[in-house]
């Protein structure tokens, strides 16, 4: 059977909270923004201060729904055949969605999210913060400024080609890449303006240091 919810609709960015902790991305990221939490999320959101509006998931690692705060919109999705993280990106639409606590805890839950990535039809911005990197999922091309220097990954999620790039060590001109074939790790910034042009293919991630996060937030936000 399936289960039908209505579409959570935001103007503004919204902050997703998965289950892994991490009071530095909190922090980092605006607090007047919307919350969301992604079932378990709820106690790491809690804990840092912030009330979700809603909580969405299968709930199998909430500690106790009945203890939540009352004004804490529960939407309970069964189902195991996608993960919490993807049963969220099935119903936020919003300009940008920052995830914070899904990658760098368990690798297989962080796989489990650049699956999602891939695999998601949510055209909304996606930013995922890590206590050691940030990924921004990219369909098409993008412009950003980072300082020279900095590492950058370029990893398709499943198949990209790329036409051209601009400001990085390792040009992606007329690169094709995939999963097992080839993918972009560990490029450069050389000039702190960087182009991609993006080619026929299922998007790629741009996986750069966290002390980029703020860069990357600012542009992606600027009206």
């Amino acid at each position: 059977m399936t289960e039908t919810h209505t579409i959570l609709t935001f103007d503004s960015p919204v902050v997703l909270v998965g289950g892994v902790p991490d009071p530095v991305g909190f922090s980092a990221v605006l607090s007047e923004w919307p919350t969301i939490a992604a079932d378990s999320g709820v106690h790491a959101a809690l804990e840092a201060g912030r009330k979700p509006l809603s909580i969405i998931g299968d709930m199998d690692s909430v500690n106790d729904l009945a203890s939540l705060p009352a004004d804490i919109r529960q939407i309970k999705l069964s189902g195991q055949d996608d993960t919490d993280f993807e049963k969220c990106l099935n119903l936020i639409v919003a300009p940008l969605i920052v995830g914070i606590g899904f990658i760098g805890s368990r690798f297989d839950h962080s796989l489990g999210v650049m699956n999602a990535l891939a695999a998601t039809s949510n055209q909304s911005d996606l930013l995922l913060v890590g206590a050691d990197d940030v990924i921004l999922r990219v369909r098409g091309d993008i412009a950003l400024r980072l300082p020279v220097g900095k590492r950058v990954s370029v990893i398709p999620l499943a198949k990209q080609s790329f036409i051209a790039s601009s400001g990085l060590a390792w040009p992606l001109d007329g690169l094709h890449m995939e999963f097992g074939q080839a993918i972009g790790i560990s490029n450069r910034v050389m000039d702190e303006d960087i182009t991609i042009t993006a080619g026929a293919g299922d998007g790629y991630a741009v996986i750069a240091p966290f002390d980029c996060l703020e860069s990357i937030l600012g542009q992606l936000t600027k009206s």
